[in-house]
């Protein structure tokens, strides 16, 4: 009766969802010992299974969701796959009108990378010497609920300050170089002090953000 009881919340929970609530994390439930959770290749049960997922699998980034809510959108190697969403649990450190916490932005031609482990940042990109620094300022859009504005402050051993300013919003996004998905698009303004006038753009970058923590 408890199992049921679980399984019926499980299935309840995607229901109250909307568009507007992706990409979340997601740990897996209701496994029983033994079992595993397949990854599909498309959201139907008959599909092919591309990998599977340990009862105890947390942090499950899910990009978004079918049209009925009940198949998540996962990365799974170099491409996508589908999960059941009856048998995951969105983490509740994430309510829906938080900021989304980015881990990762990155992007390419040229490559580039800014990590986020609160509340350090850490910038890496050509022509840029390695800066490390803090998020100095959040800002959510006022007429746009799914667009943000996080401001960085950074310093670099060899070029000094380097500010850096994300606009960030909830879309589908890929990286140019695989079939991954990702929830969060990014651009990124990157500016430093090597002119006598202050601050100067040294470039905009265009990419996408995760909220998936790094692999061990």
């Amino acid at each position: 009766m408890i199992r049921a009881f679980a399984l019926m919340l499980a299935l309840a929970s995607p229901a109250a969802a909307s568009p507007a609530d992706w990409p979340a994390l997601h740990d897996v439930i209701d496994l029983s010992a033994g079992d595993v959770l397949n990854v599909r290749a498309a959201p139907d049960i008959s599909s092919e299974v591309l990998s599977t997922l340990a009862r105890d699998t947390k942090d499950i980034e899910v990009i978004r969701a079918n049209e009925d809510l009940t198949w998540g959108l996962v990365n799974v190697g170099e491409g996508t796959g589908w999960i059941s969403l009856a048998f995951l649990a969105r983490q509740d450190k994430q309510p829906t009108s938080a900021f989304p916490e980015i881990r990762q932005c990155f992007g390419t031609e040229p490559f580039w990378s800014l990590s986020y482990e609160q509340p350090a940042i850490r910038l890496s990109m050509p022509d840029v010497p390695l800066a490390e620094g803090f998020i100095s300022g959040l800002f959510k859009s006022r007429s746009q609920s799914d667009r943000y504005y996080y401001r960085g402050s950074m310093i670099s051993p060899d070029a000094g300050p380097i500010e850096v300013g994300l606009s960030i919003r909830l879309r589908g996004c890929s990286d140019g170089m695989s079939d991954r998905a990702y929830g969060i698009e990014v651009d990124m303004l990157v500016s430093d002090n090597n002119t006598e006038d202050g601050f100067r753009p040294s470039g905009l970058f265009s990419g996408c953000c995760t909220i998936a923590p790094p692999a061990e």
